[in-house]
């Protein structure tokens, strides 16, 4: 596949899991159609401080005792 973040509609149609895997590890993915484009975007899902702060983090339990 190539790394173009243009496709033609027709293209993105018969593509879509490309054009939305694109968009997820490359950033926003133009569509152009008959009369503009559409924008393909991904934005990940945000994390309250909580669930980021009770998740383990790189260090094991004992790593801290030093």
């Amino acid at each position: 596949m190539s790394h173009s973040s243009d496709w033609q509609r027709h293209d993105a149609e018969v593509r879509i899991r490309e054009v939305l895997d694109a968009a997820k590890a490359r950033g926003a993915q133009r569509v152009a159609d008959i009369d503009g484009r559409f924008l393909i975007t991904f934005e990940p899902v945000k994390q309250t401080l909580e669930e980021l702060f009770t998740k383990s983090g790189p260090f094991a339990d004992d790593d801290l005792d030093a």
